[in-house]
């Protein structure tokens, strides 16, 4: 039996140090998260201390997923909206308040109290009438029974819908409050069985239904389609939240100027500001003896800045690339994005394409056609003529959503037509792609889009 053998093995490998492993954990960081995490290096740390961003180029708005208003309010509309506004309530308030609105007896409105406590955010009782028992004090004696007559009177509470188990109950709830009709009953039998197989194109769906309800028209499947989408899918949506709206800052901002060249200018209102304490890092400096402890905070506060520093820098240096190379974008729309990767910038920034990965990670450009996440601008490259470049995928959608759009409704174009009508254009794909295209846009197949 022979011994063990050893081998040597030369290999060089490239180890981080604890400064470069931060800087691209910052790097990574949301907006969010990198102020969480500011906010932590300042309770830490005294040497550091928060500095003024500098003036950005103009004023511009917030961006939020909640409310967006381009006019300005000012006066006596302002004072009204600005009471309006103080008087939102959320929805459990709103809930509670009607309790005395309807005929129910003391131990009656304490249950249904107990239910609109337990409503989760979408206005939905999630959890069965056995388990909110179970969540409840031995002494308040709750019986299934009762709880259930307390469920059946929140449900005839404002807004209709609220306290369903589930989208589907919810729907049919809010279905029970409309005049009865032909197509409100098929409209509830389809919110019954077939939510799960309802997609975004109308026609595909009257197509779909009409196989299991032969016995409605496709005048009235269209009208109990055209019902359900009329409904609000979460009762407890337009209320005020109990947590205050999430923003988007973006990080950058992209403008045309007077020339018509488009600029990046950093937006510093998202960029946190920090600097040294420099009363006590002076006093530091002068000390004839620095305790090691004193010494670490220092360089670690150094390294944090510095950090900082080089996520804002790299930010806006890959801003710039997108801005170049993607130009067209920002004159014609989504039509206009050209084929590009993270190896192409990495390339062209002289970092590794794990460091641009990192740089467009929850990055937001904002510019004259809305805010859009840095990863949106890199795409791939589908097939091409000899004497084209290549075309970006959302390119080529953009076009094909183009076409269908002003196609004739009479004799719309099959997905070979499609596929010729691109290649007149220098995009050379294959009639499976213009189907998964189409798909991916929801938009059916001919026979289905024929007026």
């Amino acid at each position: 039996m022979s011994g063990p053998s050893f081998h040597l093995k030369l290999k060089q490998t490239q180890q981080l140090n604890q400064a470069m492993r931060q800087s691209l954990q910052i790097l990574h960081m949301s907006g969010i998260e990198l102020e969480r995490e500011v906010d932590e290096w300042l309770q830490d740390n005294p040497l550091l201390e928060r500095s003024e961003p500098a003036e950005s180029f103009a004023e511009q708005p917030r961006l939020s997923a909640a409310v967006a208003s381009s006019r300005q309010i000012n006066g006596d509309e302002a004072e009204d909206v600005w009471a309006t506004i103080t008087e939102e309530e959320d929805f459990p308030t709103y809930l509670h308040k009607q309790v005395c609105e309807h005929p129910l007896s003391d131990a009656e409105a304490a249950r249904v109290h107990i239910l609109i406590d337990f409503l989760d955010e979408q206005g939905y009782l999630s959890e069965s009438l056995s388990e909110i028992i179970d969540h409840t004090p031995l002494e308040w004696m709750l019986d299934e029974d009762d709880m259930q007559q307390a469920l059946d009177a929140l449900q005839l509470f404002d807004p209709p819908g609220v306290a369903a188990a589930n989208l589907s109950e919810s729907l049919f709830l809010q279905l029970q409050r409309l005049p009865a009709s032909p197509e409100r009953l098929c409209a509830a039998k389809i919110v019954h069985s077939h939510m799960d197989n309802l997609g975004r194109s109308m026609q595909q769906n009257t197509v779909r239904l009409k196989k299991y309800f032969p016995e409605y028209d496709n005048r009235t499947i269209e009208a109990a389609l055209q019902l359900i989408s009329g409904l609000n899918p979460y009762p407890a949506y337009g209320f005020a939240g109990s947590e205050p709206t999430s923003y988007v800052e973006p990080d950058v901002w992209v403008k045309s100027d007077e020339n018509g060249q488009w600029t990046v200018v950093s937006n510093e209102a998202a960029w946190p500001q920090i600097r040294l304490n420099e009363e006590l890092s002076d006093a530091l400096a002068e000390a004839e003896t620095v305790d090691e402890a004193w010494k670490e905070k220092i360089q670690e506060a150094r390294q944090k800045i510095d950090s900082l520093a080089l996520r804002k820098s790299t930010v806006l240096r890959l801003a710039e690339y997108i801005v170049e190379q993607q130009e067209d974008f920002f004159v014609f729309g989504e039509i206009g994005l050209t084929p590009m990767l993270l190896k192409d910038a990495a390339q062209a920034l002289d970092i590794s394409e794990s460091t641009v990965s990192r740089a467009v990670n929850h990055k937001y450009l904002a510019c004259p056609r809305g805010l859009f996440a840095l990863r949106y601008f890199f795409t791939q490259a589908v097939s091409a003529d000899e004497n084209q470049e290549g075309t970006s995928q959302s390119a080529v959608k953009a076009i094909l959503g183009q076409l269908v759009q002003e196609e004739n409704k009479q004799k719309p174009y099959s997905d070979e037509a499609l596929c010729q009508l691109l290649k007149q254009q220098g995009i050379d794909i294959s009639r499976r792609t213009v189907a998964k295209y189409r798909d991916a846009l929801d938009i059916p197949p001919a026979h289905l889009r024929k007026a």
